[in-house]
């Protein structure tokens, strides 16, 4: 055990300077205002703004990513909820929020979360109040799961509330994989059994939008615009009437659209006849 032969020095025998320091850093911080003294804030006067204005601050606040997609995802809490809160400021702000958060954002028809896949999940539309129903402007579907087995739950029926969204004259259509291809030859159940559960997917929805005027396709690289899948899908916007536009990650043409077009407009259409024509494009 250390020890030492001199006394430890009593707090009373301690030099004062060591704590001089110490002295100086608490004199030098400014004092903390008085709470007893200081008034009440005010509100900020928001609803005196002029409505554009509002608008503004409200996509700022509810829409930091325009046109982002609002999928039924065990994200949402994260993501969405937070933003949701702000409904609950009032009714007033309540009312001209959901305004701007629904008619902002586009809103997946079918999940695409496995853990909402179960037979009996609703999506997210069903979940929805048709007073939500009908400010949307921009629906998407995303194409490609469940190509063996598709998901229970994509069903159109009167419960999704398609008839209900009257202000949607956009419907965008993702496809991740195409598996028509002969590289899934021995893996799938039949070589137009995806394709034609897509297509009449498809045709149901567009059949229901009573506003609907452009279909927006796009895809992966592995798809082609040639394939046998995005072909059904053409076709079927094709023969309803529907103005074909291009998303941002293939930048494909309009070409061959236009030409399916003008196919499926007389008698008798022939969607292989009408691609040969114009030439394959990936």
């Amino acid at each position: 055990m250390f020890t030492s032969s001199e006394p430890l020095e009593s707090p009373s025998t301690i030099p004062e300077a060591n704590f001089q320091h110490l002295n100086i850093a608490a004199t030098s911080s400014p004092p903390l205002p008085s709470t007893k003294s200081s008034k009440p804030s005010k509100p900020f006067p928001f609803f005196r703004l002029p409505p554009e204005l509002r608008s503004a601050i409200l996509s700022l606040l509810l829409c930091p990513t325009p046109h982002s997609t609002v999928d039924l995802s065990s994200d949402n809490h994260l993501t969405s909820t937070p933003r949701l809160n702000y409904f609950l400021v009032s009714k007033r702000f309540g009312h001209e929020a959901y305004h701007i958060y629904y008619s902002t954002h586009t809103f997946r028809i079918f999940q695409t979360d496995g853990r909402f896949l179960g037979k009996r999940t609703r999506p997210l539309l069903a979940r929805l109040p048709r007073h939500y129903l009908t400010v949307l402007r921009s629906l998407e579907i995303r194409l490609g799961l469940g190509w063996t087995d598709p998901p229970k739950p994509w069903v159109v029926n009167d419960r999704l509330g398609l008839q209900y969204c009257d202000a949607v004259t956009t419907l965008k259509v993702f496809v991740d994989v195409d598996p028509s291809g002969a590289s899934f030859d021995g893996f799938r159940l039949d070589r137009e059994f995806y394709t034609d559960f897509c297509g009449r997917l498809l045709a149901r929805v567009l059949e229901r939008l009573p506003a609907l005027r452009v279909v927006e396709f796009d895809a992966y690289p592995s798809v082609y615009r040639d394939g046998a899948l995005m072909t059904r899908l053409l076709v079927e916007t094709a023969r309803r009437g529907k103005k074909v536009a291009w998303g941002r990650e293939r930048e494909w043409g309009y070409n061959l659209a236009e030409k399916i077009e003008m196919t499926a407009v007389g008698p008798r259409w022939d969607a292989g006849d009408a691609l040969k024509k114009n030439g394959s494009s990936c």
